[in-house]
């Protein structure tokens, strides 16, 4: 094996430098984006919930609209039911006299 020139091996040292100065300046670089990344998902995790929360609360009122529309129907068709049987007994006692 043949000793190098210290120069040689000075710019191969200086080369390797270098390239660990960029690998380290990537290795930030990726972190930064990581925090980024998870402070936007955070940020959208935090509004689909706050959307999801508005969704629940609609479906919370539509079901008492709902409950409330079928209430009023049971009711309406009470009335009309009876009102029809009393037209019926009414019409039937009026023809047995």
């Amino acid at each position: 094996m043949t000793a190098q020139p210290h120069e040689e091996r000075t710019s191969r040292l200086e080369g390797a430098y270098e390239h660990a100065d960029r690998l380290n300046s990537l290795d930030a670089n990726l972190g930064e984006l990581r925090s980024e990344l998870r402070d936007s998902l955070g940020g959208l995790r935090t509004e689909m919930n706050a959307g999801f929360g508005s969704v629940g609360e609609g479906l919370t009122a539509l079901r008492s609209e709902m409950s409330a529309g079928y209430r009023s129907l049971i009711v309406a068709m009470t009335g009309q039911t009876a009102l029809i049987i009393g037209a019926v007994i009414g019409v039937a006692l009026a023809m047995h006299r």
